[in-house]
């Protein structure tokens, strides 16, 4: 088990990506926390990590309340006297597909909860987690980016800046920190099929549009779960400060096609 007895902390973990996530560390032999606002989903998740016989703990989690996320930690600490990996994975992804908008059509109140949850809750999550990370000389934290946060998406001017806001700070966390044995790391995706997405990929012209802007196949919460087991694990111990993209090839295309305004995480 390549997270035996790790403690690790999800943000948003309740469904896709960070639902994904929980169920593979929990396999791996990690004691996972699953924090989320998703009451009645985050405790699923931990029915049914426990029912494969993994060990999970859900709390109640709003990222961008600095007692929520101590609490969080708290929980952690409480439970297992330790915290290895905190994975930063919590975004209004729903509030992105619905409101987002061009900087000129953009509400204020979208840009405000956006920078709030994607970007403040990443900044208040470790700065609740680090002091016992560097009394432990040893952690590892993961943040969720984008690809849009790389190359141009119209339309999407909140949730670009507040994933390109999270890859900075990653690197600056990577330098911060490396002298206490903390690695920090972003995982961008493309697209990833979720539980929010549904209402888009059921639309066959749509899905097509997307699937022939792939060089491979549209993505799984499960492809980016297993990025984050490396990077979560000691086979990564030499890989800190990094974004690393997975996207089926997305940005390839894109490098050499204009593609479509349709791709969040």
């Amino acid at each position: 088990m390549q997270l035996h007895e790790r403690v690790a902390l999800i943000t948003g973990a309740a469904s896709g990506i960070g639902k994904a996530t929980a169920k593979l560390f929990a396999r791996e032999g990690a004691r996972v926390i699953v924090a989320d606002l998703d009451e009645a989903n985050g405790r699923k998740v931990t029915t049914d990590i426990a029912a494969e016989g993994g060990t999970a703990e859900f709390i109640r989690c709003d990222v961008a309340n600095i007692a929520d996320a101590r609490s969080a930690v708290a929980l952690a600490i409480g439970k297992w006297d330790r915290l290895d990996i905190l994975y930063n994975n919590a975004a209004p992804t729903r509030l992105c597909n619905e409101h987002d908008r061009a900087v000129h059509e953009l509400d204020e109140a979208v840009w405000d909860t956006m920078i709030n949850v994607a970007l403040k809750g990443a900044f208040l999550m470790a700065k609740a987690a680090l002091p016992t990370m560097m009394a432990q000389m040893r952690g590892v934290i993961l943040n969720t980016a984008t690809v849009d946060a790389l190359i141009a998406e119209p339309g999407v001017d909140s949730y670009t800046a507040a994933k390109g806001g999270i890859i900075a700070l990653t690197r600056s966390m990577a330098l911060n920190y490396a002298k206490y044995g903390i690695r920090v790391n972003t995982i961008s995706p493309g697209y990833v099929i979720t539980e929010c997405q549904m209402d888009w990929y059921n639309d066959p012209v749509a899905r097509s549009a997307a699937e022939a802007t792939h060089l491979t196949r549209l993505g799984q919460p499960e492809d980016i779960a297993e990025l984050a087991l490396f990077l979560a694990s000691d086979k990564s111990a030499f890989i800190t400060g990094s974004n690393i993209v997975i996207d089926g090839g997305f940005t390839a295309f894109k490098s050499q096609a204009s593609g479509g305004d349709f791709f969040r995480t």
